[in-house]
């Protein structure tokens, strides 16, 4: 087995190493392409998915919050986007191209312009904070306005030698919102078809083949850790509870081999691509991916609608299943590229849409917005993680070759379609969910047709559209919310806060133990789902915070 273990990291090193000459030809090549064009094109807007940088494992005493690498790791995710989007001038860097999203404020962040929203993860807004700080620095000019001119004719400026405040919308489960972000959390039959995927033939080989592996790991990086959870079950809090020491820990960084870490890297990827990516037919595995899916074509039409004066820049922030789940839906890990969307993204990762089109087809050399959608064209990048050495690479999607990466806006929106859910009453009929907005969008339905239909067979047919529904469940939530805290103050109840320290030293390895299958990502509408020996344990590992 160790034999097969260390075949298994050489090839694993051989591919990043090919990968890594690939992805220079294609950087060059497509950059190349796009330094000819680019000077021609204008970019009117784009979305962008960031992946949360380090955080305190699930493994590791709580709480679980961004680390100092976490925040530097989004800081520069955010310098590399703003050399690309709000260079005045072409900036053309080792990383990127300049593309300026037209009209989009280069200095001064102007929070009309944008959409940033994240889960109620503290590492997750935390991620969006320094993300921000790198897209739009502090103005250390002194800035002469109408704001900062005091009466007496001093000068007043923003502390932190200007720091700029983003407006970040912290998505909780009680916004259908926070579905466009995280389609998993929340969804008993993507648990079901997680537990499902834990007891087939491929996932049990696995487990048994990498045990020795794990075993000779359990007395030095995994000390301390319950042995019974150094298993493939919890390959994903493993891996990251092993990077986290390498890169923290000198003992660690000094003993631990770092073939051991991509080891232990590939088992990580392996198991989350089997829990969120579509398998046997069964589509429920990559919900992450179909929802985001949708989110980026909603706010690329708000763009087109507005003419390219509205939602000019989407950021979103989260984990990697969307990722995962995203580059199979798309056939990215399947095309030319395979080998670069065939494991999890590295921290700080981001995939971005940008939306198009070539000015100059107008007369005396105007850019005005296409009056024809026929004009406007998508590209999809990705840049792995924020090494300086990572570029940001154009690809192809849904299975077109290299010469097709320019995609037609209707062309992308119906192959978008076809792989998105696009309305909460589908997701929550996809689901099987109980989510207060989930009862206040069947409540509504069933009132309207006296029976409640099946939203899933088609999402066009869908008598409500988001942002209906979104105001039905946050009036259900609402009431709901109300109903409860009258009664609870008529009854005398109280509520006592219980820090996490008093739980004891076991953490959310109690969780583990007990074999709690969402650990402390399970929400209160959640059915509990136990397997022996707590697998399954890693397919959802956000930490909620109150």
């Amino acid at each position: 087995l160790a034999a097969r273990l260390s075949l298994s990291t050489q090839k694993h090193v051989l591919a990043q190493e090919t990968m890594a000459s690939l992805l220079l030809t294609a950087c060059l090549a497509l950059s190349a392409a796009a330094l000819i064009e680019g000077l021609d094109e204008v970019t009117w807007g784009a979305v962008v998915f960031t992946y949360h940088g380090e955080k305190i494992p699930v493994l590791h005493d709580g709480p679980y919050n961004l680390t100092p690498l976490g925040a530097n790791q989004l800081l520069l995710a955010g310098q590399t986007l703003r050399d690309r989007y709000l260079s005045a001038s072409p900036n053309n860097t080792e990383i990127t191209l300049s593309f300026p999203i037209n009209g989009l404020s280069v200095n001064a962040i102007d929070n009309s312009q944008m959409d940033v929203s994240g889960m109620t993860d503290e590492y997750v807004t935390a991620s969006a904070l320094a993300f921000m700080q790198g897209l739009y620095p502090p103005r250390d000019a002194v800035i002469v306005d109408g704001e900062s001119i005091m009466g007496n004719g001093s000068l007043e400026q923003f502390p932190l030698d200007g720091y700029q405040y983003p407006n970040i919308a912290s998505m909780s489960a009680l916004d259908y919102n926070y579905i466009w972000l995280a389609g998993d959390i929340g969804c008993p039959n993507y648990m079901n078809s997680a537990i499902e995927t834990v007891s087939t033939s491929d996932f049990v080989n696995q487990a048994t083949a990498s045990q020795s592996f794990y075993d000779a790991l359990a007395s030095t990086v995994f000390a301390g850790i319950d042995p019974d959870t150094v298993n493939y079950d919890n390959a994903l809090n493993l891996y990251e509870f092993a990077l986290y020491q390498y890169n923290h820990n000198q003992t660690v960084y000094n003993s631990l081999d770092p073939s051991d870490l991509d080891a232990l890297f590939v088992l990580a990827s392996e198991q989350q691509w089997a829990y969120n990516t579509p398998s046997g037919g069964n589509s429920i595995n990559s919900i992450a991916g179909q929802t985001f899916a949708s989110k980026v074509v909603q706010q690329l039409g708000h763009n087109i609608e507005s003419q390219g004066m509205s939602d000019k820049l989407t950021l979103m922030f989260g984990s990697h299943q969307p990722f995962t789940s995203f580059f199979a839906l798309s056939n990215l890990s399947t095309g030319p590229a395979a080998k670069a969307f065939n494991s999890m993204p590295q921290h700080g990762s981001f995939m971005a849409f940008e939306l198009f089109s070539n000015p100059t087809s107008f007369p005396n050399n105007s850019i005005p917005f296409p009056t024809n959608e026929d004009g406007l064209y998508v590209r999809f990048l990705f840049r792995n993680g924020t090494d300086d050495r990572a570029p940001i690479i154009q690809y192809p999607l849904f299975g077109r070759g290299n010469s097709e990466v320019d995609m037609p806006w209707n062309d992308f929106v119906n192959a978008m379609y076809d792989i998105s859910i696009n309305y909460p009453a589908d997701w929550c009929t996809t689901c099987g969910a109980a989510n207060l907005f989930c009862q206040g969008i069947e409540v509504n339905v069933l009132n309207s047709t006296g029976q409640i239909s099946n939203p899933s067979s088609s999402p066009s047919h869908s008598s409500l559209s988001p942002a209906i529904a979104g105001v039905i469940g946050a009036t259900v939530t609402l009431a709901v919310g109300i109903l409860v805290g009258v009664i609870a103050c008529l009854f005398g109840f109280r509520v006592n806060y219980q820090s996490r320290a008093s739980q004891g030293n076991a953490g959310d390895l109690g969780v583990l133990r007990s074999g709690g299958f969402k650990g402390a990502e399970k929400l209160a509408s959640d059915t509990d789902l136990r397997l022996k020996g707590g697998a399954g344990a890693t397919v959802v590992r956000h930490e909620r915070v109150g």
